[in-house]
Parts: C-alpha cells; structure tokens; sequence
C-alpha cells in the first residue's frame, strides 16, 4: 500500500503525536440523510470516520445497529448505491474515512471499489469476506490506494492470525466476542487477549496499524486501549446511542473518548 493513503498516513501521523486515533461508525442516512450529514459534521474530535453501508441482514451487529439499518432500509428507502452518494457528499470533511459493507451487498453494486474512489473513500472492511476473495479484493484495492482492513477475533489461531494480517493494510481486532453492542472486558480477560494477539499480529508485521473495536463504550475502555499500544479505537453502537440524543449529546460523548487516546496516561 502506497505511503499516499490518506488514512494511513493519518494513523502514523497521530501515533507519532503520542496518541492513538479515535474513529466512530455511522450509518449511511441514519436517522435521515439530513441528521447524518449534521453528525459526521459536528463530530470534530473524530480522527476517522467509519461509514455502514445498509444491508438488510447485517448479520455482525447487535439490535441497535441492526435496528438502524432496517430503518435506513426499509423506512427510508437507502440501498448501498444510494447511500455511496450520501458518503459523497461529505467528500470535504477533514478525516480520512472507510466503509464496512458486507460482501453480499458490495458484490450486488457494480464497480463498489471505483464507487469508493469516486466518493473520496480510503478504506474498506467486509467483515465477512473469505480468504479467496480477500486476495482478489486486496489487489484491486492496493491498484486503487484503498486500505484494507481485514477483521481478526483476538482469540483467533496463528494460521489465522498470519493469513489475516498477510491480507491486511489494517487489522481490525474484535474486542467483544460477539456481535456489536455487547461491552468488552477490555480491563480484564478480554484485554489479556487483545494484547495477546496484539504480540502475534506485530511478530508477523511489526509496523501493521492494529484498531480495535467492538464492545467499546467508555473512555475508560479506549485509555486501556492505548495502554496496550493499539493504533485505533472503533466506537460504534454508543455513537449511534447518543446520535438519537441529540447533537449535543453526541459531541460531548466524543470529546470525552478523545481524552482518553493519549498513550501513557
């Protein structure tokens, strides 16, 4: 992957500040176009910007993620093409940004990687891809300077362990065991693992980008992150918790993440 990718560079460049990034999830259109295009833009202490593409079974996420896609869906009409467009139109915010989409419905867009490039888009995640089309993707993606991220349970064996950061320009580690929601024991057991695999990861490849999400809801749980050296945290179902609270809500919620990102504090 060339040095000019946007969100990896970010990533080496806030590590080098002596921080880790803070990245949120939103859902394309989520609640409404218009209340989407108002979040991702108030939300300024995010260094990276995950976007869901809607799927109609999303099969990684809990009720809440789950319960905004059927929304997006079903009530307000937004399939993957259209929901391309909407991420287009926040080309000129600041972050770098990435898309997580299922393989079903990237497969069911023509073109989904050009439609990446076209919207300004400078990663990609599927959380569901196989090895066999990971290798296909990964090479159409690094002609286009499109990052993969490449999802990895912290539990995981060491064949895949290697196989998944061989295909990756990023590793996205799962804190939780399950679908997305559920809180993570970053503090206990589960961390023991995080900075198990963190050690894995980085005797395959010692400079790949390691972020970790899913289970994270506190800034207690991102500073314990930074304790173990992660590149970047992935907050998604409290972002979309304090979405629905108002604008406020969100970017106080945000800002308090944000303080937690410091390494060595």
């Amino acid at each position: 992957m060339t040095n000019g990718n946007p969100l990896l560079r970010t990533l080496r460049s806030i590590r080098a500040s002596g921080r880790m990034a803070l990245c949120g999830y939103y859902l394309a259109g989520y609640p409404t176009p218009d209340d989407f295009f108002r979040a991702v833009r108030v939300s300024e202490a995010l260094d990276v910007i995950e976007y869901g593409i809607p799927a109609s079974n999303p099969a990684l996420d809990g009720p809440i993620i789950a319960s905004a896609h059927e929304v997006v869906t079903k009530e307000r009409g937004i399939g993957a093409e259209a929901a391309m467009a909407l991420i287009g139109g926040l080309r000129h915010i600041p972050q770098p940004r990435f898309v997580m989409t299922y393989t079903e419905v990237g497969r069911a867009l023509a073109g989904f990687l050009r439609l990446c490039v076209e919207n300004d888009i400078h990663g990609i995640i599927a959380p569901d891809i196989d090895p066999e089309e990971g290798r296909y993707v990964k090479t159409i993606a690094a002609a286009l300077n499109l990052a993969t991220l490449m999802l990895l349970d912290a539990r995981a064996d060491d064949a895949t362990v290697r196989q998944r950061t061989e295909l990756a320009d990023i590793i996205y580690l799962k804190a939780g065991a399950g679908r997305t929601g559920q809180p993570a024991d970053v503090m206990g057991e589960t961390g023991d693992a995080l900075a198990e695999a963190i050690g894995r990861i980085r005797a395959v490849d010692p400079e790949m980008p390691i972020a970790v999400g899913i289970g994270l809801q506190k800034p207690e749980q991102v500073a314990a992150l930074a304790r173990l050296d992660v590149d970047m945290a992935i907050v998604g179902t409290k972002i979309v918790e304090h979405l629905q609270k108002g604008e406020q809500a969100l970017v106080e919620y945000i800002q308090a993440l944000r303080e937690a990102t410091h390494y060595g504090a």
